[in-house]
């Protein structure tokens, strides 16, 4: 997130960076346009694009909820970075319910640290008079009928606190995923304690010891030692309290937000369950926050500005590591070492830095097998005049494929928060959704091409790693401009195809139905660990259709501030059935099927195999 690069940036500053963009531009496009034509799909998997249309179902669904962002006249850094949403099935019921994450006016008491802290003699802000108001989280039940209920208070999670992120994982293996919600000055873990008719959540995140101080971000549960229990990775981005935040100005009259350039970052932090419901911090030990010297470099203290966090396996050897995005300073690619240690090998690895040569403001992140190889891909949203950033696996190392593809040439203009890939048609190939939004409405107005809202980007796979940028005719829903920050999906109506909600800064969520993505076939797998963990985080399953290999992984995180749905939905195009089912268990335990019916859901354990069978709702619309 970079609101400003200079303290004051003057007219001419913003004329030279315009022409910097319009040269790179015309760079980029002529070095693509003898690759105008795609290329034929190399499968038999049905080409969808334009079929399906996204509708913003937000008010029919019942969904009533604005984010409050604290804003009050001081431009307080926090208040540019929204909140994220989590897609949990608490009450076990097999429907997705919604959590939303909430942030909370300022205090008075923050707000006097403000004014005496080291911008005030500068700034001569007077704080808004607007009337206080009690903002909290938001827990909605899915009701099963395209509704949802706000079940907040009746769970215990209305607690007002400066939310920034949330997670889900069975961290106790009870078999009821629990929550870890992330902010600015502690974290929440809330145990989940439903029973059959009640909602309930229980705040247990002092005996567990994971308050934490600072600003977190985005989180994910990973079990990086294999050991059955989920642990938990935490995002840090910068050391800022209301007295610290610093005076930026466009014009040395009006204060703007704070570039990340100015700040200092904080480290992450792993917690490694130690089982009893108790975390150790082994942040230091494990590397995350400090890598231990070695031949090849010094100690050093990794500080990353740390937006955005996915767990992979990138180097194929079944343990899970971890990227992380950053804000302004490169990104990191934690590799696991298989002792309970990381070394970060972001470099080295090539998604530290975009095509260029430099970092980025990255926020977002996901990853996957986006064309069939075997090998994981990395995607990064960044900041307006960066564009995403796509990093496949090519022998040993990444290459950023984006300039050269609509994924760059298309996302430019655009400043990305969250980001994730999902198959929206279900033609078997994993697609690309960018939610996108200014951080400053001063900011976008002084830019020629900026705006502070954006629209969607929605990007088609139509193979051979070539994308078709189809949000303007995907629905009305996506060409809607907002000021985006979260992005989850989950098949929130059982009907086969993805669904997707997207938070924005200071408004109201939107819940976009997926319309017409079942008209190919399609398996829905829900897994449950044994000797894993019981939310199976960190599987990784194979599907075999046609000539083709889909691969997923169930991952908690992922995106910005975010987490889609656990259970995997596989688009098997115009195939009415997968020839095979591979699913390899963090334990180590491998599952075979064979010949599997599309379609419907399967409920898989790791130890009983198929224990539940249901069809899915593909006529539910």
């Amino acid at each position: 997130m970079k609101p400003d690069s200079t303290h004051v940036v003057n007219a001419l500053d913003l004329k030279t960076f315009f022409l910097y963009v319009l040269i790179f531009l015309h760079l980029v496009t002529g070095c693509t346009r003898q690759q105008a034509s795609p290329p034929l799909r190399h499968n038999n998997l049905s080409h969808a694009s334009g079929s399906v249309q996204f509708t913003d179902v937000t008010t029919p669904a019942g969904i009533k909820f604005t984010h409050n962002n604290g804003v009050c006249g001081l431009k307080l850094l926090p208040e540019t970075m929204g909140s994220g949403v989590a897609f949990i099935d608490y009450d076990g019921d097999g429907y997705q319910d919604i959590f939303l994450v909430n942030s909370r006016d300022w205090t008075d008491v923050e707000i006097e640290s403000y004014k005496h802290g080291t911008g005030h003699k500068y700034a001569n802000l007077v704080p808004l008079h607007r009337p206080r108001h009690h903002s909290t989280c938001l827990l909605l039940h899915n009701n099963k009928n395209g509704t949802f209920s706000d079940v907040t208070r009746a769970a215990g999670l209305n607690v007002e606190m400066y939310g920034m992120g949330a997670a889900v994982g069975d961290y106790d293996n009870d078999g009821k995923p629990d929550l870890f919600v992330t902010g600015w000055g502690r974290n929440y873990l809330f145990h989940n304690e439903t029973t059959k008719d009640k909602p309930k959540f229980r705040d247990v995140t002092t005996e567990a010891g994971l308050q934490d101080t600072g600003w977190s971000t985005s989180a994910a549960w990973v079990d990086y030692d294999r050991d059955g229990k989920l642990d938990l990775f935490v995002c840090h981005y910068m050391q800022w309290t209301p007295a610290t935040d610093i005076y930026t100005s466009f014009d040395t009259k009006h204060k703007s937000y704070t570039p990340p350039e100015f700040g200092t970052g904080q480290a992450s932090r792993l917690y490694h369950n130690v089982g009893r419901g108790k975390f150790a911090d082994v942040s230091d030990k494990a590397g995350i926050s400090k890598q231990p010297q070695t031949a090849l470099q010094p100690a050093r203290t990794l500080q990353g500005k740390s937006l955005g966090v996915a767990a992979c396996d990138y180097n194929q050897d079944s343990w899970p590591d971890i990227v992380v995005a950053n804000d302004e300073v490169p990104n990191y690619l934690f590799r696991n070492n298989k002792n309970g240690t990381f070394t970060e090998v972001g470099v080295q690895a090539g998604i530290a830095y975009g095509a260029n040569g430099t970092a980025r403001g990255g926020m977002g992140v996901d990853t996957a097998d986006l064309d069939h190889s075997g090998q994981e891909s990395i995607l990064v949203g960044n900041f307006f005049g960066q564009m995403l950033g796509l990093y496949q696996k090519q022998g040993n190392l990444f290459t950023d494929i984006a300039p050269r593809s609509p994924v760059g040439q298309d996302s430019l203009a655009f400043l990305t928060f969250g980001c994730t890939f999902l198959d929206y048609d279900n033609d078997g190939w994993l697609d690309i959704l960018a939610a996108n939004g200014h951080v400053d409405e001063i900011w976008a107005q002084r830019s020629e091409n900026g705006h502070y809202a954006e629209r969607p980007l929605l990007f088609h796979n139509v193979g051979q790693g070539r994308f078709q940028e189809v949000g303007l005719h995907s629905g009305t829903a996506l060409a809607q401009p907002l000021v985006a920050r979260g992005l989850a999906y989950a098949d929130i109506d059982l009907d086969g195809d993805l669904d997707v909600l997207l938070t924005t800064n200071g408004g109201a969520p939107h819940l976009l139905r997926n319309d017409g993505g079942n008209h190919n076939h399609a398996l829905r797998l829900v897994l449950q660990g044994t000797k894993s963990n019981r939310s199976a985080i960190g599987a990784t399953v194979e599907v075999k259709v046609g000539q083709e290999t889909l691969r997923r992984m169930v991952r908690s995180g992922s995106s910005y501030l975010s987490q889609s749905e656990l259970p995997l939905t596989f688009g098997l195009g115009q195939h009415t059935q997968a020839e095979a089912i591979t699913i390899h268990w963090p334990a180590g335990d491998v599952t075979h099927l064979k010949d599997i019916p599309a379609n419907q859901i399967l409920f898989i354990t790791e130890a009983q195999v198929i224990v539940k069978r249901l069809p899915l709702n593909a006529t539910s619309k």
